[in-house]
Order: C-alpha cells, then structure tokens, then sequence
C-alpha cells in the first residue's frame, strides 16, 4: 500500500523543484487591456503583460509559455505578525506556446441541425402559419 508521503515524493508537483526560472505552460483565462490573467495549475494565477508585438494573439484560451519566478507573490509588512498575498503568481510571458489561438466551443447538435438544413424549417413554418391564419377567401362577412 501507498502512503501519503511516498505518493508526493513522486508527484509530479515535487518533481518541479524550485520554481525559480521553470518554464510552464498556461491559458489566458482572463484579459483586462493589456494585462493577461495566467492559470498554469498551481494556486494563482499569474498576471503577465501581453507584448506589444502580435498584442491581438494573446486572446482567452490561448495557450502560452511562461517563465515563473514564485508562485505566490506574499510579503509580511513592517509590524504586521501575518504574510500579505496578492493572490497571484509571479512570472515573465515569454510566446504563445501554439499559433492554434482559442480553441472553439462545441457546436450542439440541435445547433448543427439548425445550421445545416435551414431552408428545410422554413416551409414547415409558413405551412404551420397558413393552417392556423384564416384565408381572406373564406372569411364570415
């Protein structure tokens, strides 16, 4: 049987090492002007500025390299008995790591339906409104 600790020695988590100067891959998940929001799998996030060079590729769900440098920014502030965090990590954007940019979300199939046969929906509806309507021809007056 496995224990705790034999299971996180060999954890890909451990196997990282120090985090200072590891390249990671991550998904912009969030973007405000030119900051990009990062989620490469640990706590936080880390918050990169998007390069002023090919800005309009570093979209959300593209995928990116990373050099990290510590994955939780925290300080402890003169006379303060606790750490403060940013709740974020600390780390340099360095490319996109695939030119595929955000992948697109899956078509449903009533969608797809929808989209493949329109001139198919078309006549049922005129049929349907021609039954339900009064023709002029046969009106009580």
């Amino acid at each position: 049987m496995a224990t705790f600790a034999r299971l996180f020695r060999s954890s890909k988590f451990v196997q990282l090492g120090d985090f200072e100067g590891r390249a990671v891959i991550g998904r912009i998940v969030h973007r405000v002007a030119d900051d990009c929001y990062i989620d490469f799998g640990l706590k936080f996030p880390a918050v990169c500025k998007a390069p002023a060079v090919n800005n309009e590729n570093f979209v959300i769900g593209s995928n990116v390299l990373l050099r990290l440098h510590t994955p939780e920014l925290s300080e402890r502030f003169l006379g303060s008995k606790r750490d403060l965090t940013l709740l974020e990590a600390d780390a340099t954007l360095l490319k996109l790591y695939s030119s595929g940019g955000p992948r697109r979300a899956p078509v449903k199939k009533s969608e797809e339906k929808a989209e493949a046969a329109p001139s198919e929906q078309e006549p049922e509806r005129k049929t349907e409104e021609s039954e339900s309507a009064p023709s002029p021809a046969h009106s009580n007056s």
